[in-house]
């Protein structure tokens, strides 16, 4: 009975002392620091309607496309 009650209080140190060096750690991930950095405007392609980030879209006339071929098809353009 004695070494189970050693094993148990062990264990419960064990798992303090991880939950103390857990909180000590810096996060990574903090809500409402630098979010501007990484985040990026949506847009809706005007063919398909996929939501892609607007540095990838492809902008004619005001209209935001995910792809060339999208553009030409949007466009009536021959390929």
């Amino acid at each position: 009975m004695s070494r189970l009650l050693v094993v148990v209080v062990i264990f419960i140190a064990i798992y303090l002392l991880l939950k103390y060096y857990r909180k000590q750690l810096p996060k990574k991930d903090v809500p409402g620091e630098d979010t501007s950095r990484r985040s990026e405007n949506m847009v809706r392609c005007a063919h398909c309607g996929v939501h892609l980030p607007k540095g990838e879209s492809i902008v004619v006339d005001q209209k935001n496309y995910c792809s060339e071929v999208h553009r030409r098809a949007h466009t009536d353009e021959p390929a």
